[in-house]
C-alpha cells in the first residue's frame, strides 16, 4: 500500500482521491498540537552548542516520495541526533537521548483519564545496537503511533498538558533506584508492556478457571456436583446455605495476579462484572474471618488447638481476600460499580478480628504467669497460652505477616478514596488498638519475634499519618486519641523505645509517629499521596518468592504520579509567605497542643506514681533529644522549643507550685544538656568531614566556626546554597519513595521559606550582603520548590551531598536555631534556681547543673560566677540541698581539679555537718582532694577534719573515717621501706608523711586521743602487720628529726615532734627501741622553761608506756633518769605526776632500789602526817605544800605496789595497825577530806583517797571513804563534786574494758571446764563488788548533778551515768529517763553521749524501756524549764525538735512501739478542766502541752500510718476534752444564747445566730477565768499542731483515700512544698496562743478565739474561685469522720473567715461541715500554675 501511495505521490496529476484522503489524515495525526511531545532533563555537563554545527553534521535517511511529501506539508519540529551530537537545542525541543520516551496519548470519553493508560503501543527499532558507553550512529528506537480512523479519533478528548503532567516522585535517573521514572514521567518499554499483558492474560485465566469452577459447583440435572471443584473451593457454612470459599493457595494466586495487573495499570483490561464477581468471592473469604475465635485458651486440648490452628489458616485466607478487595477497590476508584462501603466495612471488620482476637492478646502475652522480678534467672515458660503459641509460631508469624500486608495496602486505599467520618474513625481506632498494644522487650518473651511485630506498627503508624495528611478535619481527632491513650505506654525505657533509626537509637513508635504527625502539617500538600516508610519495603512470604523478581516491576505507583490540583494552580499566584505561614501555624499548633498535653498530665502525677504520665513525659523529651539535629526528624526542634519555653514559664511564673518547677527544671536540664551534646557532635561531625574537599564542606565548615563563636548571620544560613539546600537535596537522594522523608523534607523547606520571609523564628537584614533582589530572587526559588517538589532537582548544580555533609548541615541548621540559642538562658535558670527559697527547688536546680557541667565542663572556665552559687548553696538550711550542691561541686572538682585549693576548706565545713549523708559526702570528696595534692597545708586540714569524724556518733560515719584515714595514710607507704632500692623516694616520702602528722597533731587540741584510738585499731586490723611496719618506719623517721629536724620537710619544732611520738608510744609501745628511748635522757633533765616542760611531758610519756616492753635497757641509763624523776617530782605540776611515778615504778622493777622510792614516800607521808594538827587559816602558805605532798602519796599509791616494805613505814607510823600500805595513806587523808578543813586541802585528800582506790577498789567500801564520799555530795561544793566525779569516772571507765577479757582462753585451746576454761571473764573480782556498790550508793546523785547544768560537772556526771549503763550496774528504767533528758542538752558532747548509751540500752531492751518513756518525757520536759530555761519543744533556725535524738532511737526499733510512744504521749497532754487549779498546774500542765507538741511537730516522720496513728490520738484528745471547755466557756464566759430555735427545735432558715450578752462587768471569777483560758489554751495547742502536720506531711491525701490504704500509709510521707511558709505560720500561732493570758482581757480574748476556732470551719472559706479551689496547703483540713471515734465534731483551726458550722446548743457538740468538692479541671485544660503538688516530693 505504502508503495502504491508512493508511485501516485510521484505523478500530482494522477493522485487519487485514496492518496489525498491518506494524506489529509496523515497530515492531521501529525498536528503539532496533538502530537506526542518528550521531555527530557538537560544533563549537569551539557553546554551550549554552536547550532548551526550541528545542523551541518545531521543526515537524514532517504524518504520515499509520500513519506517526504508529508514531511514537507507538515511543519513537525523535531531534531535528528547525529552520531556524535549528545546536546539538546533547549528545554521544548524534543529530543532523544537514549532514555525510554513518555508518550502521551488521547483519552477515551468513555473513562476518565488514567496515568496507567498512558502506554506505548509498539516501539520499533532501527539499525544495530551501538558500542557500549556511546550512542549509536541511528536513530536507536522511533515511536510510531497506531494510526486511528475519524472514527476512533471521535472517541478521545483533548488533554492538556498541566493535565496529563504529573509531579515527580522519584528523583533523577542518576539518583533514583526505580529506572521506570524519568523526570517525573512513567517510560514504558516493550519489555514492560509485554509483561502487563502477561499480567493481564493471567488474570483472566485464572478467573476464567476460578468462575468455571464456581459454575461447576451448581448441581447439574442430576443433582450432582463436580468434584474438580474441590482444589479451588472450599465450602463455609453461613446462616443463608453454604456459601463457596476460594482455597488458601488460589486466594493467594488471585492476589498476586491482580496485584501485578494493578501495578501495572492494565485493571481496565478486566471487564467490571469479572472483577466484581471477583470482590463476591473475596468477600465470602472475608466474612469467613468474622465469627472466628483466634484467641488462645488455657484449658484447650490437643484437638482445640488443630482446630485453632485451622481456624488461622482461615484467617491468613481472610486477610489476603481483603486484600485483593482494597487492590481492586484502589484501583478502580473510578468506577463506580467496584466501590462497595460493605465491602470495607467488612475488611476492617477483618483486621479487627485478627487484631483484637489474635495479634494484640498474643503480643502482650508473656511466658510467665507472675511479674518478673529483676535480677531473677530465667526460669522456663508456665503460661499455658504462651506456650502453646510459641508450639505454632511459624503460623502466626504467616497471620502477622498477612496482617501487615494488609494494613499496607489499607493506607494505599485511602489515599485515593474518600472516606466518611464513621469509616475514619474505625480505622484510626484499629491502628490505636495496634500502635498501643505493649511489644516484649526481648525476643524470649515474644512470640512474633519483636521487630516483626514492630513492622505491622509502623504500618499502622502509616496509616494513621495518611489520614492526618489527606484529611485535615481528622486531625485534631487523631491526636486527641493519641495523646489520651499515652497511659497505655510502657514507662520502662527499655519496652518503650523499639523504633530503630539508622544513625540514632531506637525511639518510642508514638514518639515518631508525633514527629511525623507535626513534620505532615508543615509540608505543602502533607506527605505526597501513597507514599510509605523506607522501613515497610514489602515483605513476600515465602509462597510468592518466586514471583518476586517479576512483581517489583509491578509496584503500584499511583500516588506516585498525582497530577497538579487546581489548588496548586491556584498557589501559583500566591507570594510566598501566604503558602508558609499556615503550614508553620499548623505545625506550632500541634506542636504545642501536644506539649501541652504531655506537661499537664505529668504535672499532676510523681514518678512513683501507677500512673506513667511522669516517667513519659522524659521517655518522650529524650527521644526527641536522642533525633534532635537529624535531618530525619527536623520537628524535633519545634517540639523541644516548645517544650522549654513551657518550663521558662513554669519557673519564672512565682505563682507556680513548687512540685511543677522542679519538673521544669529537671526537664531544662535534660534539654540543656541535649544541646550540649548536640554542639559535641557538630565539632565530631566537622573533624569526620574534609572540608577541603568541596565547597559545600567549606561552606558548612565556616558555619559551625560562626557558631562556636556566637556571630553567625541569618542571610549564611537560608542562603540558597546554604545547609538548607543541602539538607533538601539530600533527603532528595536517598528515596523518594519513603514518606517520612519527604514530610522531613517538607519541613525543612517550610522552616526555610518561613525564615526567609521574616517569620517569628528571625528576620531577613535589608543591610547584610545580600541585596534585596536577591531575597526576592530566593524567595521566587522556594516558592517552585514548594509547588513543584521537582524544581530544585532539574535546576541542581552541585553534587549530590554525601552522608557525611548532609547530617552535619542539618545539625548546623538545628544549632542555629532559637532552641540552641536559648542555652545560655537555660544555664542561668538553672543557676538562679539554685538560690530558691524552697529546699526541693535547690536540689533540683543543682542536680541539674551538675547534669550540663558532666556534659561540658568548659562551661566552668566560661562562667566563674557558677562556683559562687555552689558555695552559697553549701551553707542551705535544707540537707537536701546542701548534699545535692556538694555533690555538684565533686562533679565540677573532678572536671577541673584546680578547684580544689579554693574549695577544700568549704567542704571541711560540711564534715561537721548535722545530716549524715553530706558528713559522708563530704568524706569522701576530701579523700579525693587529699590524694590529688600534696601540699602539706591542705593534707593536714583534711586529715585534721577526717580524724575528728573518728568519734562520730553515727556509726557508719566513724566507720567511713577510719577507713579514709587508713587508706590515705598508711595504704600508700605499705610495702616501702627506707633500705631498699627506693630508699631516696621512700625517705622523701615518710619525710612528708611524717611532717603531716605533725602538722595534724598540731592543728587540732583534741586530735591526740583520736589518733591514738585509730593507730590502736589498725594495728589489730587483719593487715596489723604492714601497718606495723609503717609505723615503725614512721617513729625511725621522727627520731631522726629530733636531731635534725631538717630531714622533715617543714622544719618543725622539738616538742611537736616529741608529741607525735608520745601518741605512737600510747598507741603501741612495741613501735620503739631501746636505742631510740636512750636518746630521750636529755630531755628529762631541764625544767626551766615552759617549752622544756612540754618536751619533758612527752619524753616521759614515751618512756612510761615504752619501758615496760623493753626489759634490756641499760642499768646507767635508767639510774641516771631515777635521779632526774625524782629530783623533779617537786617541781612538777599534778598533771605531769601521772606520767612520772608510774614511770619511777618501771625504773624500781628494772633496778631492784626500791629503797629509794620507799624512802621519797615516807618522807611525803610525814609532811601529811605532821598537818594533821596544823591550823591552815593562820598558816595558809602550808596549803599549797601540803596538797602537794597528798597528790605525790596518792600517785604513789596508785602506782606502786609497796606492801612488802610496809614494816619499814610502820616504823614511822607506830599506830597503823593495817597490812597495806594504801590503808595507811588512806587513812592519812580521810582525815584532811572534812568540812573543817579548807578546800584545796579537801580537794587534794579526795583526789589522793579516790587515785588509791582506783587500783585498790575495796577502799571504795571503807567506812571512812564511803562517809567522805557521802560529805562532797551532801556539801555540794562543785569543785568538790568534779574531783570526785573524775576519781569515779576513771575508776568505771578502766573497769568497762573487762580486763579479764583477754585473760579468757580461746576457742580450742583444749580446756575443758572449770575455773581454768572460764578465765577471768566470769570470776567476781574487787572491782565488780565496789563499782556495784557506789552504783547503787551514789547514782541519784549522779543523775542529779547530769541534770542540773550543761557545765564540766555535768558531762563528768553524765560519763558516769553511761558507763554504769554499759556495765549493767543499775536497771535501765533507773537511768533511761536521764538519758533522755540528757540527749535534749544543748551541749553537744553531752546529748551525743546520751544518744548512744541510749540507743544502745534501747536496742537490748525495746519491750521493757518503752514502758519509761512518757516518765523519760515529763523528765525532759522539767530538764528543759528548770535547767535550760527554756520548756519549747523546738531549737534552731529552721526549727529542730528537742527530742529528736530520742526519736531516732525510736524509729530503729518496732513500728508498734513508736505508735504506743505517740498513743501514751497524746494521753498524757489530755486533761480533766476541773484539775487545772490554783497552784499554777494549769500552767505547768500548758507548758507541757506546748512542750509535747512542738516535739511532736518537728520529729521527721518515716511513715505515713505513724502520722496517722498520731493525728488520730490529738483528734481524740481535742475532741474528748476540747468540746468539754467550749461549753464552759461558751455559758460561763461569754454567755452565748441560741435566739432562732425553731417549735420544733429545728434551726431557723437552716442556719443558727448566736448573741453574746453585753458582759459590762465580767460574770466569772478571775480564777476560774484564768482556768477556762489555760485549758483553751491548751486545747488550741494541740490542734494548731495537728492541723500544721495534715498540711506539712500533706496527709488529707492519705487519710481519706480508702483504696489501697494499707500500701499507701506503709510509704514514706512527702513533705509540702510550701513546708518553710507552713512552719512559720505554725511558729507565729502558737507564739500568738502562749502570750494571750497576761490580763483578764487577754484571757477573755483567748477564750472568745477557742470558741471562733472551734465553731467556724476556716477550711471552707468563703472567697474566690481560687481560694476556694486551693489545695488546703496554708490552710486547714478537715479530717475525715473515720478519723475521729468519739465525736462528729473535728474543728479546724482558726485563721481566716470561714462559714459557720450549722448547729450548735447548750449540750450538742457542734457539727463539722465538710469540704464542699470541687471539681478538677480536665487534664487537657490544665494551666502551668494551677496543678496541685500531690504525689511530689
Amino acid at each position: 500500500m505504502l508503495d502504491q501511495l508512493s508511485s501516485t505521490a510521484t505523478n500530482a496529476e494522477n493522485a487519487s482521491k485514496r492518496f489525498q484522503h491518506t494524506l489529509r489524515d496523515v497530515q492531521k495525526l501529525l498536528n503539532p498540537d496533538s502530537l506526542t511531545q518528550f521531555k527530557f532533563r538537560v544533563p549537569q555537563n551539557s553546554h551550549a552548542t554552536n547550532q548551526s554545527a550541528i545542523a551541518k553534521e545531521q543526515q537524514l535517511p532517504k524518504l520515499s516520495p509520500f513519506a517526504q511529501m508529508v514531511s514537507q506539508s507538515v511543519a513537525a519540529p523535531f531534531v535528528y541526533l547525529a552520531p556524535d551530537s549528545g546536546r539538546t537545542q533547549s528545554k521544548r525541543e524534543t529530543t532523544n537521548m537514549g532514555a525510554h520516551p513518555q508518550v502521551k496519548l488521547a483519552t477515551p470519553k468513555s473513562r476518565p483519564k488514567q496515568s496507567e493508560s498512558q502506554t506505548i503501543d509498539h516501539i520499533t527499532a532501527q539499525g544495530e545496537q551501538p558500542p557500549s558507553g556511546s550512542q549509536g550512529s541511528r536513530l536507536q528506537a522511533v515511536v510510531v503511533p497506531k494510526p486511528l480512523t475519524p472514527a476512533q479519533r471521535a472517541e478521545y478528548q483533548y488533554i492538556s498538558e498541566s493535565d496529563s503532567y504529573h509531579p515527580a516522585q522519584h528523583p533523577t535517573p542518576t539518583r533514583m533506584t526505580d529506572g521506570n521514572v524519568v523526570n517525573g514521567y512513567r517510560s514504558v518499554s516493550v519489555d514492560q508492556k509485554h509483561k502487563g499483558d502477561l499480567a493481564v492474560q493471567s488474570l483472566q485465566s485464572i478467573l476464567h478457571e476460578i468462575f468455571e469452577a464456581e459454575d461447576n459447583m451448581q448441581p447439574d440435572t442430576s443433582g450432582a456436583v463436580s468434584s474438580s471443584t474441590d482444589s479451588i473451593f472450599a465450602l463455609r457454612a453461613t446462616d443463608d446455605g453454604s456459601v463457596p470459599v476460594l482455597q488458601a493457595d488460589w486466594q493467594a494466586r488471585l492476589d498476586l495476579s491482580v496485584q501485578k495487573v494493578v501495578a501495572n495499570g492494565r485493571l481496565e483490561s478486566i471487564d467490571n462484572d469479572s472483577l466484581v464477581r471477583t470482590q463476591r468471592l473475596c468477600e465470602a473469604a472475608v466474612h469467613a474471618v468474622e465469627s472466628s475465635r483466634l484467641r488462645v485458651d488455657e484449658y484447650w486440648s490437643e484437638p482445640d488447638v488443630m482446630e485453632w490452628v485451622e481456624r488461622l489458616a482461615v484467617a491468613e485466607r481472610g486477610l489476603v481476600a481483603a486484600r485483593t478487595l482494597l487492590r481492586i477497590m484502589a484501583a478502580g476508584s473510578h468506577i463506580k460499580e467496584l466501590q462497595s462501603e460493605d465491602f470495607l466495612k467488612a475488611v476492617l471488620e477483618t483486621l479487627t478480628t485478627v487484631t483484637d482476637e489474635c495479634i494484640v492478646p498474643t503480643v502482650e502475652d508473656r511466658p510467665s504467669l507472675h511479674d518478673k522480678v529483676r535480677g531473677a534467672k530465667e526460669e522456663s515458660a508456665s503460661n499455658p497460652t504462651f506456650i502453646t503459641a510459641t508450639t505454632h509460631r511459624k503460623a502466626l508469624q504467616i497471620l502477622l505477616q498477612a496482617a501487615t500486608k494488609s494494613f499496607r495496602m489499607l493506607g494505599e486505599f485511602l489515599i485515593k478514596s474518600d472516606l466518611d467520618e464513621s469509616l475514619l474513625s474505625s480505622i484510626i481506632s484499629l491502628c490505636k488498638h495496634l500502635l498501643f498494644a505493649e511489644n516484649a522487650s526481648s525476643e524470649r518473651d515474644s512470640v512474633f519475634a519483636v521487630q516483626n511485630f514492630e513492622t505491622s506498627r509502623r504500618c499502622a503508624m502509616d496509616v494513621v499519618v495518611k489520614v492526618f495528611a489527606k484529611y485535615t478535619d481528622q486531625r485534631q481527632y487523631i491526636l486527641d486519641e493519641i495523646l489520651t491513650s499515652l497511659e497505655k505506654l510502657p514507662a520502662t525505657k527499655q519496652s518503650a523505645r523499639q523504633f530503630r533509626l539508622t544513625d540514632a537509637k531506637p525511639i518510642q513508635l508514638v514518639s515518631a509517629m508525633l514527629m511525623r504527625l507535626v513534620q505532615t502539617s508543615a509540608t505543602h500538600g502533607g506527605e505526597k499521596a501513597g507514599g510509605r516508610s523506607k522501613a515497610l519495603t514489602d515483605e513476600e512470604d515465602e509462597r510468592s518468592v518466586a514471583d518476586s523478581e517479576d512483581s517489583a516491576d509491578f509496584e503500584d505507583d499511583d500516588g506516585e504520579e498525582t497530577r497538579v490540583s487546581l489548588k496548586k494552580s491556584r498557589d501559583k499566584a500566591k507570594d510566598l509567605i501566604s503558602i508558609i505561614k499556615p503550614l508553620h501555624d499548623a505545625a506550632q499548633s500541634n506542636a504545642s497542643y501536644i506539649v501541652k498535653m504531655l506537661v499537664s498530665r505529668a504535672m499532676n502525677t510523681s514518678k512513683s506514681s501507677d500512673e506513667p504520665y511522669r516517667k513519659l513525659l522524659d521517655i518522650f523529651t529524650e527521644d526527641f533529644l536522642n533525633v534532635l539535629g537529624s535531618s530525619d526528624w527536623p520537628c524535633a526542634e519545634m517540639l523541644l522549643r516548645t517544650l522549654t519555653m513551657h518550663m521558662i514559664g513554669l519557673v519564672e511564673n512565682p505563682k507556680s507550685a513548687v512540685p511543677s518547677r522542679t519538673l521544669a527544671l529537671e526537664l531544662l536540664g535534660i534539654v540543656g544538656s541535649g544541646i550540649l551534646e548536640m554542639q559535641k557532635a557538630v565539632r565530631s561531625g566537622l573533624r569526620s568531614l574534609d572540608a577541603t574537599d568541596t565547597s559545600v564542606g567549606k561552606t558548612l565548615g565556616n558555619l559551625v566556626e560562626q557558631l562556636e563563636s556566637g556571630d553567625i548571620e541569618v542571610n549564611q544560613v537560608v542562603a540558597f546554597n546554604g545547609p538548607y539546600r543541602v539538607v533538601i537535596e539530600y533527603l532528595q537522594a536517598r528515596d523518594r519513595s519513603d514518606a517520612q522523608l519527604r514530610s522531613a523534607q517538607g519541613y525543612h523547606l517550610m522552616q526555610w521559606a518561613f525564615i526567609l520571609c521574616g517569620g517569628r523564628e528571625s528576620s531577613t537584614d535589608s543591610d547584610a550582603s545580600d541585596t534585596p533582589h536577591s531575597h526576592k530572587d530566593l524567595q521566587r526559588k522556594l516558592h517552585s520548590m514548594v509547588l513543584d517538589s521537582q524544581w530544585l532537582e532539574e535546576h541542581s548544580d552541585i553534587p549530590t551531598p554525601s552522608t557525611a555533609q548532609g547530617r552535619l548541615a542539618a545539625m548546623v541548621l538545628t544549632l542555629s536555631s532559637k532552641l540552641c540559642k536559648a542555652f545560655n538562658r537555660i544555664f542561668s535558670i538553672l543557676l538562679t534556681s539554685m538560690n530558691s527559697e524552697h529546699s526541693t527547688v535547690k536540689s533540683r536546680g543543682s542536680k541539674s547543673v551538675s547534669t550540663l557541667l558532666e556534659k561540658d565542663p568548659s562551661i566552668l572556665d566560661r562562667n566563674a560566677y557558677v562556683l559562687n552559687h555552689i558555695f552559697r548553696g553549701m551553707n542551705d538550711s535544707s540537707p537536701l540541698v546542701r548534699d545535692s550542691t556538694l555533690k555538684l561541686l565533686s562533679d565540677c572538682i573532678g572536671m577541673r581539679p584546680v578547684l580544689d585549693k579554693g574549695a577544700y576548706d568549704r567542704i571541711i565545713a560540711r564534715t561537721r555537718d548535722a545530716a549524715v549523708g553530706v558528713r559522708k559526702r563530704a568524706m569522701k570528696m576530701l579523700k579525693d582532694i587529699y590524694l590529688r595534692n600534696d601540699t602539706v597545708r591542705i593534707r593536714s586540714a583534711i586529715a585534721d577534719a577526717i580524724i575528728a569524724r573518728v568519734e562520730d556518733t553515727e556509726e557508719s560515719v566513724n566507720a567511713l573515717a577510719r577507713q579514709t584515714m587508713e587508706e590515705i595514710w598508711f595504704t600508700p607507704y605499705i610495702g616501702l621501706t627506707l633500705d631498699g632500692d627506693r630508699s631516696v623516694e621512700a625517705r622523701l616520702r615518710y619525710g612528708a608523711q611524717a611532717a603531716l602528722l605533725i602538722k595534724t597533731v598540731e592543728a587540732g587540741e583534741g586530735s591526740d586521743g583520736v589518733m591514738e584510738s585509730l593507730l590502736r585499731e589498725l594495728l589489730r586490723s587483719k593487715s596489723a602487720t604492714a601497718h606495723m611496719k609503717v609505723c615503725n618506719t614512721l617513729v625511725r623517721v621522727l627520731f631522726d628529726g629530733i636531731v635534725d629536724s631538717s630531714e622533715i620537710p617543714g622544719t618543725p619544732e622539738q616538742p611537736a615532734i616529741l608529741r607525735c611520738l608520745a601518741i605512737f608510744a600510747r598507741a603501741s609501745p612495741k613501735l620503739f627501741t631501746a636505742s631510740q628511748l636512750e636518746r630521750l635522757e636529755p630531755y628529762t633533765q631541764n625544767l626551766s622553761r615552759n617549752d622544756d616542760l612540754e618536751v619533758y611531758h612527752s619524753a616521759i610519756t614515751i618512756l612510761r608506756y615504752v619501758m615496760p616492753h623493753l626489759p634490756t635497757m641499760k642499768p646507767d641509763f635508767l639510774q641516771k633518769l631515777q635521779t632526774a624523776l625524782l629530783a623533779s617530782v617537786g617541781k612538777l605540776p599534778k598533771s605531769e605526776l601521772s606520767e612520772v611515778i608510774p614511770c619511777l615504778w618501771t625504773i624500781d622493777g628494772m633496778l631492784g632500789n626500791t629503797e629509794r622510792l620507799v624512802n621519797f614516800l615516807a618522807s611525803a607521808l610525814k609532811g601529811v602526817y605532821s598537818a594533821r594538827a596544823t591550823d591552815f587559816a593562820t598558816q595558809p602558805q602550808l596549803v599549797t605544800k601540803v596538797s602537794k605532798l597528798m597528790v605525790i602519796v596518792g600517785h604513789i599509791g596508785n602506782a606502786c605496789d609497796l606492801d612488802n616494805h610496809l614494816p619499814s613505814l610502820k616504823s614511822n607510823f607506830a599506830w597503823y595497825k593495817g597490812n597495806t600500805v594504801a590503808g595507811l595513806i588512806v587513812e592519812l587523808l580521810c582525815p584532811f577530806t572534812t568540812p573543817k578543813q579548807p578546800l584545796g586541802i579537801r580537794e587534794s585528800a579526795l583526789e589522793g583517797v579516790c587515785m588509791l582506790a582506783q587500783a585498790r577498789p575495796k577502799l571504795f567500801l571503807r567506812p571512812d571513804v564511803v562517809n567522805a564520799f557521802e560529805t562532797v555530795f551532801s556539801d555540794r561544793v562543785q569543785s568538790l563534786e568534779e574531783v570526785l566525779l573524775c576519781g569515779l569516772g576513771v575508776f568505771f571507765t578502766a573497769n568497762e574494758g573487762n580486763p579479764g577479757a583477754e585473760d579468757t582462753p580461746a576457742l580450742g585451746s583444749g580446756v575443758a571446764s572449770g575455773d581454768e576454761r572460764l578465765g577471768r571473764t566470769y570470776v567476781a573480782t574487787d572491782h565488780d563488788g565496789a563499782s556495784t556498790s557506789i552504783a547503787q550508793r551514789f547514782l541519784s546523785q549522779m543523775l542529779r548533778l547530769a541534770l542540773k547544768s550543761c557545765d564540766e560537772t555535768s558531762l563528768l556526771a553524765a560519763k558516769l551515768i553511761v558507763s554504769i549503763n554499759r556495765q549493767g550496774l543499775v536497771h535501765p528504767k533507773e537511768s533511761g529517763p536521764a538519758l533522755v533528758a540528757l540527749e535534749t542538752c544543748p551541749t553537744s558532747a553531752i546529748a551525743n553521749m546520751a544518744f548512744v548509751e541510749h540507743k544502745g540500752m534501747h536496742s537490748k531492751h525495746e519491750s521493757l524501756f518503752d514502758k519509761e518513756y512518757m516518765r523519760a518525757v515529763q523528765q525532759a520536759y522539767e530538764y528543759q524549764r528548770d535547767t535550760i530555761g527554756n520548756a519549747s519543744g523546738f531549737v534552731g533556725q529552721p526549727p529542730a525538735s528537742k527530742m529528736s535524738l530520742t526519736w531516732e532511737v525510736l524509729k530503729t526499733g518496732k513500728a508498734q512501739v513508736r505508735k504506743k510512744f505517740l498513743s501514751n504521749i497524746c494521753q498524757r497532754m489530755d486533761f480533766k478542766l476541773a484539775s487545772l487549779g490554783a497552784g499554777g498546774k494549769g500552767d505547768d500542765h500548758r507548758d507541757f502541752v506546748r512542750f509535747c507538741t512542738e516535739n511532736l511537730a518537728f520529729f521527721e516522720y518515716d511513715r505515713v500510718e505513724e502520722l496517722a496513728h498520731l493525728l488520730a490520738a490529738m483528734e481524740r484528745v481535742f475532741t474528748g476534752t476540747g468540746t468539754a471547755v467550749a461549753q464552759a466557756v461558751e455559758s460561763e464566759v461569754l454567755k452565748l444564747r441560741v435566739d432562732m430555735v425553731t417549735e420544733n427545735g429545728g434551726i431557723s432558715n437552716g442556719a443558727f445566730d448566736t448573741t453574746l450578752a453585753e458582759p459590762l462587768t465580767p460574770s466569772v471569777e478571775p480564777k476560774r477565768l484564768r482556768q477556762l483560758a489555760v485549758a483553751a489554751q491548751t486545747c488550741s495547742l494541740i490542734w494548731e499542731t495537728r492541723t500544721y502536720l495534715r498540711s506539712l506531711w500533706n496527709m488529707s491525701k492519705y487519710l481519706n483515700k480508702a483504696k489501697n490504704a494499707a500500701k499507701e500509709t506503709n510509704r514514706a510521707p512527702n513533705r509540702s512544698s510550701t513546708a518553710s511558709a507552713l512552719t512559720e505560720s505554725y511558729l507565729q500561732k502558737m507564739t500568738q496562743i502562749l502570750s494571750a493570758h497576761t490580763s483578764q482581757a487577754g484571757e477573755h480574748a483567748v477564750c472568745s478565739a477557742f470558741v471562733e476556732m472551734i465553731s467556724v470551719d476556716s477550711e471552707v472559706k468563703v472567697g474566690s474561685d481560687e481560694e476556694q479551689g486551693g489545695d488546703g496547703e496554708m490552710g486547714y483540713e478537715t479530717p475525715s469522720e473515720g478519723t475521729s471515734n468519739k465525736s462528729n465534731s473535728v474543728p479546724p483551726s482558726s485563721g481566716g473567715r470561714g462559714k459557720k458550722r450549722k448547729s450548735i446548743n447548750g449540750n450538742a457538740t457542734p457539727r463539722k461541715k465538710g469540704r464542699p468538692s470541687t471539681s478538677r479541671k480536665k487534664s487537657g485544660s490544665v494551666k502551668p500554675g494551677d496543678e496541685d503538688d500531690k504525689g511530689w516530693d
